[in-house]
């Protein structure tokens, strides 16, 4: 991109102001909360310091109308709602007569380089809440220094990712994983994934917001384009799902990185954004932003591994991936984008209810589940598992009879809810070497499944919970080998218990 000096000057919020008032403030008593509140992050005289802006000279009125926005959440930022939450509509006048007898600071804002170098940690300081919620996610974990899942397989078909020039072992070729798991180091073909911060961070800020359209994973020519591949990238500007409207910008672009000063260079050339942005909503409205992950993956022998897309199209649906993944609330988009990873994602994702009827000296007991998703569950990584443990108790609580003491899988196959790949023998297989699907037992989109079940005793309870494993369990002790802490316990996602 074209490298650009943005001047983040006093006028930075002035689109937050919302007061006319004349304000008497005490400066000296805001110098001291200035020191107490602001110093650490806008500097000692309000002149700014790396991303934060300068406050400096702003207008009493300006500065305690922001304070305004940001108590009351017009305005997004956890540090400065909690901060002005804190403070009294005194104590802002106060800090206002404090900056207000300052000059205003010209700041510079520079971004060098291509965008794909940019780090969220740069988008952090106007987008706060939202670096927030992505920094918890698995798009920032993605990789195989922050996944250990994934460093558990990318050591076994690759190698080291602290390591520049790694190829994949079978093909000999450039990781095709990294499409995926680290897009912004998949454009420079780089696998040393701690080289850039931007690389480290996985799917971070600017490798959604680079994306501009839509090729499609599956190539006329045949053959798959995986991950960045699959997308068209817009090489110097980022892409919105809402652009800015010009006449109401025009005044007021000062302050703002993705949008031109008005100022002029020494050579007299409009000053251009720093971090440019257009408004795209066909791309980043629709499921197509991420499929090119989240569609197919074949192994080299074409077994599908993940095959999420196709299961979306098999239903019928029209909800985008957005609207479950990325729900609104306090005006904008979440981006936790939750998963499998979430226990709350989870728990919406199958309606479980148990129906029971006497059958002699027993019961039987009629466990259902409603599969309330346009993908299968569990869908994605072929790992992922979902047992369905019944019991039955007493008016004490104890135990009476259980569908399985230790593992579903050898106990009770019917509740054992997976995906098992095979050799060519039907053996088990791991996703490179297997030619085949061996069982595909999980609950299909929209699927209503009834597991009837007779209880040789009289229960006072009939509990059943749905338990999600994100790997399977003979994975769970390599896995910790690599991260100790890796947190591969079972997650309840459903509970229901009919009393008699």
């Amino acid at each position: 991109m074209r490298k650009g000096a943005l001047l983040m000057a006093a006028s930075l919020m002035m689109a937050w102001g919302g007061t006319s008032q004349v304000l008497a403030g005490d400066a000296a008593a805001g110098e001291q909360l200035a020191n107490t509140f602001c110093a650490a992050c806008h500097g000692p005289g309000g002149e700014g310091m790396g991303p934060n802006p300068p406050i400096a000279g702003m207008s009493e009125e300006l500065f305690v109308g922001t304070m305004h926005a940001f108590r009351s959440g017009k305005r997004e930022s956890a540090t400065m709602g909690a901060l002005s939450g804190s403070l009294t509509d005194e104590q802002f006048r106060d800090m206002a007569a404090y900056y207000g007898q300052f000059e205003p600071v010209a700041h510079e804002f520079r971004i060098d380089g291509p965008l794909h170098h940019v780090s969220a940690s740069v988008c952090q300081t106007c987008h706060e809440d939202i670096y927030r919620q992505w920094s918890g996610s698995m798009h920032a974990k993605s990789t195989a220094l922050r996944d250990p899942i994934h460093e558990l397989l990318y050591r076994q078909e690759v190698g080291d990712p602290r390591a520049e020039g790694q190829v994949h072992q079978r093909s000999g070729r450039y990781p095709v994983c990294l499409n995926c798991h680290a897009p912004n180091a998949a454009k420079d073909q780089v696998t040393k994934l701690d080289a850039k911060d931007a690389y480290a961070e996985g799917v971070n800020c600017v490798a959604c917001h680079q994306i501009s359209g839509f090729k499609g994973v599956r190539r006329a020519e045949g053959g798959l384009r995986l991950g960045i591949m699959a997308y068209e990238i817009s090489p110097d500007t980022l892409q919105g799902a809402t652009g800015f409207p010009f006449d109401k910008t025009l005044a007021n672009q000062q302050g703002n990185p993705h949008l031109p000063t008005g100022e002029l260079d020494t050579f007299g050339v409009v000053v251009p954004a720093a971090l440019p942005l257009q408004g795209n909503p066909r791309m980043m409205r629709s499921s197509e932003l991420c499929l090119g992950c989240h569609d197919t993956r074949p192994n080299p022998q074409g077994v599908p591994l993940c095959d999420t897309g196709n299961e979306i199209r098999d239903s019928g649906t029209q909800v985008t991936c957005q609207s479950c993944h990325m729900p609104i609330a306090e005006g904008f988009a979440n981006h936790s984008m939750g998963g499998g990873h979430d226990p709350a994602m989870l728990s919406r994702a199958v309606k479980l209810t148990v129906d029971v009827e006497s059958n002699g000296d027993g019961i039987l007991a009629h466990v259902v589940m409603e599969n309330q998703l346009p993908h299968k569950m569990p869908t994605g990584a072929p790992f992922r598992n979902v047992q369905v443990k019944v019991t039955a108790l007493d008016a004490e609580g104890n135990v009476l009879w259980t569908n399985f003491e230790k593992h579903a899988q050898q106990e009770d196959p019917k509740s054992y809810l997976f995906y098992q790949l095979a050799d060519d023998e039907g053996k088990p297989s791991m996703p490179p070497t297997a030619t085949q699907v061996g069982v595909d037992s999980r609950l299909e989109p929209h699927e209503r499944r009834v597991l009837t079940y007779d209880i040789p005793v009289q229960p006072a309870v009939v509990r059943a919970e749905m338990l999600y494993n994100l790997v399977f369990e003979g994975m769970k002790p390599r896995i910790r080998q690599l991260r100790e802490d890796a947190d591969l316990d079972a997650r309840r996602m459903a509970f229901y218990e009919a009393r008699l």
